[in-house]
């Protein structure tokens, strides 16, 4: 139950966003200027990125905690990296 809420409360809160954009993001191409200059986007982004981490450790719980921790940490390489792009941030799979 918890996790269809959150998955709709994501839906909600990033359809707008992404709708008003009228545009895919790639992922791939996504810089880390890019990143930070969309707050409206961070939430979808933010999930997707959990994601991704998910999918590579295999862990399908979602820590809403370690989300946040993820994406701070993905933020903060950012500030520093404005040009780099956030797919070279994310961990490696193991």
């Amino acid at each position: 139950m918890k996790l269809a809420w959150v998955a709709a409360v994501t839906f909600l809160v990033g359809m707008p966003t992404l709708a008003m954009a009228g545009e895919k993001v790639d992922m791939s191409e996504l810089t880390c200027k890019q990143f930070l200059a969309d707050q409206e986007g961070l939430l979808p982004i933010a999930f997707w990125i959990d994601g991704y981490l998910s999918h590579q450790s295999g862990n399908s719980v979602i820590d809403v905690d370690e989300l946040v921790a993820n994406v701070k940490k993905v933020a903060e390489q950012c500030a520093s990296e404005p040009d780099k792009k956030v797919m070279e941030l994310l961990p490696e799979d193991e």
